[in-house]
């Protein structure tokens, strides 16, 4: 028996067709109905107007699209002679706004998505409160836009640099935002301070904390066995270059290097309804993104042990994204310390329209890595392409080559596969771009 499921609380909306039997998930395709248009959109504009265009792509995203063009135009510089230099403070103050989008999406999955799902499936409810998450994102979003001038939409990332020139006055409110996100973080979310969460090394020491909305998720997972569901293809990758995670691509927890060139795309196969999403592929093969495969590419301690224990189950997936929330944190404390306001904000680059180039820009998003193409003659766009993290996770392929959503989804009940399907943290608005 086919039934649809329409997925809404999230970015955008999806249909999931479920092909049930004897109660449990034979098979299921994704569908994305809304198209959006912006790749074609670009063409024939100045190749600068993309930095203005792009973030709009997603209401939550936005930065991390605004970097993959900024580096795309950037890497067409490069290809065209002109290399692009970037100094450590330009790179950190990008860094750590870039961060500041993912802690605030996680944030809001959090307590927007997860526990209210979550809580569906438990005969011991967990406490609802989504104005948590909108408070912790408020917070992060604040301190993007003391250096990004607003979120979202912001354009102040350029190629060369960013146009903001932050005095020690805004390093020091930037920190006090974090300071107070972090606080935030340990009283209301963990019940211990972030130093301890995140020294924690196996599932046990949560037993040290008495009581807490992240151990009552971590408890509600066990007790819906979720270590025991929503397993995909033990694989991972991790595509976008950055200094908070590595480059890679892992089957189960061996490390191999990775190529952008062997990237590619392919049609949905999606029967019972039209969609404008398309697969992402890494060699021919289906890959989970976001902060497991992130987690996991850094060898976080805990989250290695989780994987040891319940591989990449929901329950991993929904615990490596918490431990993401701490672990950034703590990583943005360091990059606002190491800010040298003296140094140049942006270093003067050719006009763009001496330059003929393709250029490529790779982003570590909150859900995974997220590509940016550009084609450009004498400064005019001629082709523009967009590659992003659902596109990876939550593609809709066939029954004997199912993508990581799929797979995990199949032999679980209906409820249980909507909640895994959640685990992925679906964004319909980006991946229909």
């Amino acid at each position: 028996m086919i039934t649809r499921e329409l997925i809404e609380r999230i970015e955008g909306e999806a249909s999931v067709h479920f092909d049930i039997k004897d109660k449990k998930v034979d098979f299921a395709t994704v569908s994305f109905p809304h198209f959006r248009g912006m790749e074609s959109m670009l063409e024939g504009k100045n190749a600068l107007d993309a930095l203005v265009i792009t973030p709009r792509v997603c209401g939550i995203c936005g930065h991390a699209h605004l970097m993959a063009t900024v580096r795309a135009i950037e890497d067409a510089y490069k290809n065209a002679g002109h290399e692009v230099l970037l100094s450590d403070k330009s790179k950190k103050i990008r860094e750590f706004t870039l961060i500041m989008e993912m802690i605030q999406n996680h944030f809001k999955w959090l307590y927007m998505v997860i526990i209210p799902e979550l809580s569906k499936l438990t005969n011991t409810p967990l406490e609802i409160k989504p104005l948590k998450g909108a408070y912790a994102a408020s917070l992060a979003s604040k301190a993007i836009a003391l250096f990004g001038g607003q979120w979202p939409h912001s354009s102040y990332m350029i190629p060369g640099g960013v146009t903001c020139d932050p005095t020690y006055l805004d390093i020091l409110q930037a920190q006090n935002y974090l300071s107070e996100l972090i606080a935030f973080f340990e009283k209301e979310s963990l019940g211990v301070n972030l130093d301890k969460f995140l020294s924690f090394e196996s599932c046990k020491d949560f037993n040290e904390v008495v009581d807490s909305d992240i151990v009552r998720v971590e408890r509600t997972l066990i007790e819906t066995q979720m270590n025991q569901k929503g397993f995909a293809h033990d694989k991972f990758l991790v595509i976008g270059e950055h200094d908070f995670t590595n480059v890679a691509k892992l089957k189960q927890t061996r490390a191999f290097g990775v190529d952008s060139r062997y990237i590619s795309t392919e049609d949905a196969y999606s029967p019972n309804e039209s969609t404008y999403a398309k697969n992402a592929l890494y060699k021919d093969e289906y890959y989970e993104t976001g902060p497991l495969s992130r987690m996991m590419s850094i060898s976080f301690p805990i989250i290695k042990n989780m994987h040891r224990r319940y591989k990449d189950s929901a329950y991993s997936r929904v615990m490596a994204r918490i431990f993401e929330i701490g672990y950034m944190l703590n990583y943005s404390k360091e990059l606002l310390q190491d800010i040298d306001i003296s140094q140049v904000s942006v270093n003067t680059t050719q006009n763009i329209k001496k330059i003929t180039a393709s250029g490529l820009g790779i982003v570590e998003a909150p859900r995974g890595p997220l590509l940016h193409t550009i084609d450009i003659k004498q400064g005019v766009i001629q082709n523009y392409k967009i590659i992003t993290p659902t596109q990876f996770n939550i593609g809709s392929s066939t029954k004997a080559k199912p993508t990581p959503v799929q797979k995990a989804m199949m032999a679980a009940s209906k409820e249980d596969a909507l909640f895994i399907f959640r685990t992925f943290d679906v964004c319909s608005v980006c991946t229909t771009h």
